[in-house]
């Protein structure tokens, strides 16, 4: 028996060994030096020989069971001098041991092998989120049972296992910047930057991939920042940039991990995301209500719009609102004891007295103690009205100073004043918020973030968890789009008019919904014209404001001073109104806001080096790889129950393998030939730079990530408390007169 190779002759042992029922490996194998060729080499069976006996085996607790049993198969080769093959020279097929089953083949050390297509398989499961065992299930089920998957759930594990270890080879910052290169090298519109401190060490990290970018460009004009902690091993401040894209759902425009909350570092994140997409200032910008964080983004968007997050602002008034009540009642307390003390002084008074103050005091309690009970939850009605009811900047004055005279301390009053424009509705009339008043898309992302995140995550796998959780965004985005080129929108009318018609195809399904509710509105609407040129006054009945409408039939304009247009994007009641008392019936152009239409990312997108950016280059190949799979996957189902059919597809895939492993060699030789570049000897080696990058080390300080409850929380919980103690008391009511009853039926039997 001849074999061109030893490859050739190792996988004849493996399969016979595989039929037979036992285990192989190699005894040696000898080189030629000169050309590294096989001269010789012996396989054996796997229980061949016998262990080396240690002299420490009598500590050991658990030995590990006995598996060589010297036996004597084997099969030696030799190079034929005439052909140069290997050829058969000595060959022993006689075992001393019991054969495995057919059914174990699975589990055989030498016949368990994870193949490029199934490690592939791994990868993509991994990176999906799916834990090993359940990876494992669905795999062996695909190929119908483990007896045909080739390796075990422990070799999926150590397959994981060794690979983290390989992506973390250069260490943190090193693999982390090989993590960023090799995504620049598929996209070279991918963008990411880093700062280093003094001591040359990463501190601040920015990324956005390339499509961050063409989402920034297309609805970058309202936008959302905040940071969160607990997604990292070192507990480092994750910040992220998102907006709405034409769904209004959400959409990232880029991700950061900082070193600590500073003026410095959120200046050079923010400076670095203008530069990462081309310079482009947002229209309008909310954060929290952090320090740092706002003179930061004063500085680096001068032309942009600072809001305040209203959920972080009603958290703080809730906290510090309960607190100066709280202080206001012990200065009460204790004057009262004080005023006691000197009453109880005055031996004069009589008992009738003592007990008509006694009980005028006990009265006032209970009542001071309800108004408290009612005051609390007034201020914060007041307050929420002032943050989002009161459009006339007099009134939100006026009800701001009432609000201001409940409270003696007015120190978090005062500081929350002084930035009223952020935050007040009457300040915000003629800002683009396309109805964003918090930064509630950040919080959300980063609590999607936290449920697919573990703190212990290397920063590799915080990366790649991290592309899942924002492709389930994108995701949301393509169901969205699919139904919006597949289903109709609603038009709730039976003869819609040409206005209501026009924008059911220029608008998104969500944004269509709004403007049909205005257009419905507007046809309820009263109209009022005033002395001036095309001047209405435009009320509803369900609402008792009327708004000033000035209209132009020439320009097609309708200006409204409720500013929804100015602050939405969409047109409101009021202005539709005045266009259909001009004869306007189809919707003018420049009020049709193209972040809101369906051709929204029309368009071509240039990232800072000048390149069109393309979302995926490599998409056509991926297409192809799914087709041809889909090819070879159909062919081996029908062909797997006719063993002729089976034996063709092998055969023919075994030369297809071939051929195609020579148009592989013979292109990689010939770019690699074409590619060669004089190096300059003193240039530093990307390896080199990887070793010795170093992220700068943060104290991990243990953080609940939980919300910290406030008095109105416990509050409920303490109610809820009360009510299930009380349901308690009747069930255990009811629960002893039920004994009682029983006792004396069963009394009455013994009687």
């Amino acid at each position: 028996m001849e074999f061109r190779n030893s490859d050739e002759a190792w996988a004849f042992w493996l399969t016979y060994s595989g039929q037979k029922g036992f285990e192989v490996r190699k005894r040696y194998t000898n080189r030629r030096p000169t050309d590294g060729k096989v001269t010789s080499c012996r396989f054996v069976c796997a229980n061949e020989g016998h262990r080396w006996q240690d002299k420490r085996d009598h500590l050991t607790k658990c030995p590990r069971a006995e598996t060589r049993t010297e036996c004597q198969v084997f099969m030696n080769l030799k190079t034929d001098r005439k052909k140069g093959n290997l050829k058969v020279s000595e060959l022993s097929l006689e075992h001393n041991h019991t054969l495995h089953l057919p059914e174990t083949l699975h589990l055989m050390v030498s016949q368990r092998k994870i193949s490029e297509v199934q490690s592939f398989e791994i990868d993509t499961a991994d990176a999906a989120g799916i834990g090993p065992k359940a990876a494992q299930e669905l795999a062996s089920r695909q190929v119908g049972g483990p007896l045909n998957l080739s390796y075990t759930l422990r070799d999926r594990k150590n397959y994981l296992r060794t690979k983290r270890q390989r992506e973390m080879a250069y260490g943190e910052a090193g693999s982390m910047l090989k993590y960023f290169q090799d995504k620049v090298a598929e996209n070279p519109s991918f963008q990411y930057a880093l700062q280093m401190d003094c001591e040359e060490q990463i501190a601040n990290i920015f990324w956005a991939d390339a499509k961050m970018i063409m989402d920034y460009a297309h609805f970058g004009d309202v936008v959302s920042f905040d940071t969160t902690f607990g997604t990292n091993k070192e507990s480092r401040p994750f910040g992220v940039f998102v907006g709405f894209n034409h769904f209004r759902e959400t959409v990232v425009f880029g991700a950061a991990l900082m070193y600590d909350e500073t003026f410095d570092s959120f200046e050079w994140l923010f400076k670095t995301f203008l530069k990462a997409h081309n310079g482009q200032h947002p229209k309008t910008f909310y954060t929290d209500q952090d320090t740092a964080m706002g003179n930061a983004a004063g500085e680096v968007f001068p032309e942009t719009w600072h809001g305040l997050c209203t959920f972080h602002i009603m958290q703080n008034a809730i906290k510090h609102l309960h607190e100066e009540k709280n202080e206001e009642n012990n200065e009460e307390k204790t004057a009262g004891k004080n005023g006691e003390q000197n009453e109880g002084k005055n031996e004069d008074k009589n008992e009738g007295k003592k007990q008509k103050k006694h009980e005028g005091k006990k009265k006032k309690k209970n009542e001071g103690k309800k108004i408290e009970k009612n005051e609390e939850p007034s201020i914060l009605s007041d307050f929420s009205a002032c943050m989002f009811e009161y459009e006339d900047m007099i009134e939100f004055e006026q009800k701001f100073d009432l609000m201001r005279e409940k409270v003696s301390k007015q120190t978090w009053l005062d500081s929350i004043y002084k930035v009223k424009e952020k935050w007040a509705e009457c300040y915000m009339k003629d800002v683009f918020t396309l109805g964003m008043r918090s930064t509630q898309l950040s919080e959300s992302l980063n609590n999607d973030l936290k449920i697919h995140f573990k703190s212990d995550f290397d920063i590799i796998r915080f990366f790649k968890h991290f592309e899942r959780v924002v492709q389930g965004k994108r995701n949301n985005e393509l169901d969205s789009e699919f139904d919006s080129r597949k289903k109709l929108p609603k038009l709730c009318m039976r003869r819609p008019p040409p206005m209501l018609v026009q924008a059911s195809k220029l608008y998104t399904h969500v944004i269509f919904e709004a403007f049909q509710g205005e257009f419905e509105r507007s046809l309820a609407a009263c109209t009022k014209a005033l002395d001036g040129n095309n001047e209405y006054l435009v009320g509803d009945f369900t609402y008792e404001e009327e708004y000033k409408v000035t209209g132009d039939p020439l320009k097609e304009t309708a200006v409204c001073s409720c500013r929804q247009f100015d602050r939405i994007g969409i047109l409101c009641a009021h202005a539709l109104k005045v266009l259909d008392l001009m004869n306007i019936k189809s919707l003018p152009p420049q009020y049709v806001l193209k972040r809101w239409t369906r051709e929204a990312r029309s368009g071509t997108i240039k990232d800072n080096m000048g390149r069109n950016v393309m979302e995926n280059p490599n998409m056509a190949a991926m297409l192809s790889y799914r087709f041809v799979s889909h090819k070879f996957h159909n062919l081996a189902h029908r062909a797997t129950n006719f063993p002729e059919a089976i034996t063709l597809v092998d055969n023919t895939l075994d030369i297809l393998g071939k051929q195609v492993e020579e148009i592989i060699n013979g292109c990689t030789s010939t770019s690699g030939d074409a590619g060669i570049v004089s190096a300059d000897a003193s240039a530093p080696n990307p390896n080199d730079l990887l070793s010795t990058a170093r992220l700068k080390k943060k104290e991990v300080q243990t953080k609940t990530s939980r919300r910290k409850r406030n008095w109105l929380d416990k509050k409920h919980k303490a109610m809820k408390k009360r009510q299930s103690k009380a349901t308690s008391q009747v069930g255990e009511e009811a629960c002893n007169d039920g004994a009682h009853v029983q006792s004396a039926h069963i009394s009455m039997v013994c009687c």
